[in-house]
């Protein structure tokens, strides 16, 4: 009896899944201490977890080595050919088991092949090469590391040496920490600043000394995990940190960003990346909430018009990205007072969306607006209107005062 009971309650709950559309998919479960998923495209946050928790990056600690290369090479303090030989400090980390990535020795090499080899192989005595370069030393690259986060915004990050090596294996005191909104920042400034550090971090493999190494991201085209639209962009391991990734794809013109930090295993990074890029380009669909010349609901003032008030409409199709199954976001219309003579297509104001548990975007980041113009034409009123209109204002005023005078105080006023 009691199995018949639970399987009736099964059927129910699946026939009231079938029968109401507006059901939202769950989001996904992601194994990590810490997460976040961003569409790069509307700037809107889709997905969080201990997004402000200060946690271990481990490598992609090189997203702010490789910034801040980009940067002293724009600043013309660096160039792609110039050649760096690694110091006494940075060869010693291809000595210590497990850290040497691209076992580099000691004669020069580019900034070019350290940057590509920190970026695609995660090379740490690449990533101090490059640190000394800037610097003069990574002490002093360090200092400039954590500048450039505060400038970022980055409040929760420290940052202790150029590689996201933890201090024993790094020779350096203090640990690198960060949290997964800090990480967003970063990686919107490298995407933002430098686009084309996705031309690097697509690559499969990266050759130097006549040697093929593979990339450690195993997301990209070619590799056991490949993901359709992945761009990279930085991996991340220690034993502290767990495994870390920050994954960039585009798929239909859409392209998203997700930081996932502290996974127990390497696979177990990628797949909570797959879970949260298949969540974004599953369940979120751009929305169109007024179409192109749709009149709207709100009218604008027209001071001095032959009609008050004149109806708008928009001059493009006003869509915003909704999860599927959540309630359509309301719509908030800033429509100032204007003036006649009002002519037809003249801009009247804006509209956009009231933001909500289900509608948000990262900090600094709008929501979108469109355009309202006036779907009318508004002739000034004439003399007589005008002073019809100003007397009758008048009167309600006066109606006003006195509908909060006492019956005493309008005797006397009499």
């Amino acid at each position: 009896m009691k199995a018949r009971w639970m399987m009736w309650l099964l059927i129910g709950a699946i026939f009231m899944n079938i029968m109401n559309p507006n059901n939202a998919a769950a989001a996904p479960s992601v194994e990590a201490s810490g997460a976040m998923l961003v569409d790069l495209t509307t700037g809107q946050v889709l997905f969080s977890k201990e997004e402000d928790a200060m946690l271990p990056p481990a490598s992609i600690t090189k997203l702010m080595t490789a910034f801040l290369v980009r940067e002293a090479i724009e600043a013309g303090e660096l160039s792609w050919n110039q050649e760096v030989t690694p110091s006494a400090e940075a060869l010693a980390l291809t000595q210590k088991p497990g850290l040497a990535r691209i076992p580099l020795v000691n004669k020069p090499y580019t900034v070019k092949e350290l940057y590509d080899v920190a970026l695609i192989r995660s090379a740490n005595e690449a990533a101090v090469t490059l640190g000394e370069a800037v610097s003069g030393s990574e002490a002093a690259f360090v200092e400039l590391m954590n500048e450039r986060a505060t400038a970022l915004g980055m409040t929760q990050t420290t940052f202790a040496n150029a590689s996201g090596l933890d201090s024993v294996s790094a020779g350096r005191p203090g640990e690198n920490l960060t949290s997964a909104s800090d990480l967003m920042k970063l990686a919107l400034a490298c995407l933002t600043k430098y686009p084309d550090v996705l031309d690097v971090t697509k690559q499969a493999y990266v050759d130097i000394d006549g040697v093929r190494f593979e990339a450690t991201n195993r997301m990209l085209a070619g590799r056991d995990l490949s993901y359709t639209g992945m761009l990279g962009f930085k991996t991340g391991t220690t034993d502290d940190a767990g495994y870390c990734f920050v994954g960039v794809s585009t798929r239909d013109g859409r392209t998203v960003l997700s930081v996932v930090l502290g996974a127990k295993t390497d696979e177990g990074r990628y797949t909570a990346t797959k879970a949260l890029h298949d969540y974004a380009y599953g369940e979120f669909v751009m929305t169109p909430l007024l179409r192109s010349g749709e009149v709207v609901p709100e009218s604008v003032f027209v001071a001095g018009g032959e009609t008050e008030r004149a109806t708008v409409r928009t001059t493009s199709t006003f869509e915003v990205l909704i999860e599927k199954g959540q309630e359509v976001p309301s719509l908030v219309y800033d429509l100032p007072d204007t003036t006649a003579p009002l002519a037809t297509d003249k801009q009247v104001g804006t509209v956009t969306v009231e933001l909500s548990e289900s509608v948000r975007y990262l900090d600094g980041e709008q929501p979108p607006k469109a355009t309202l113009v006036a779907a009318e034409t508004v002739d000034t009123a004439s003399f007589l209107t005008r002073m019809t209109r100003a007397f009758s204002d008048f009167l309600d005023e006066v109606r006003l005062v006195l509908g909060k005078l006492s019956l005493v105080d309008r005797l006397e006023l009499l």
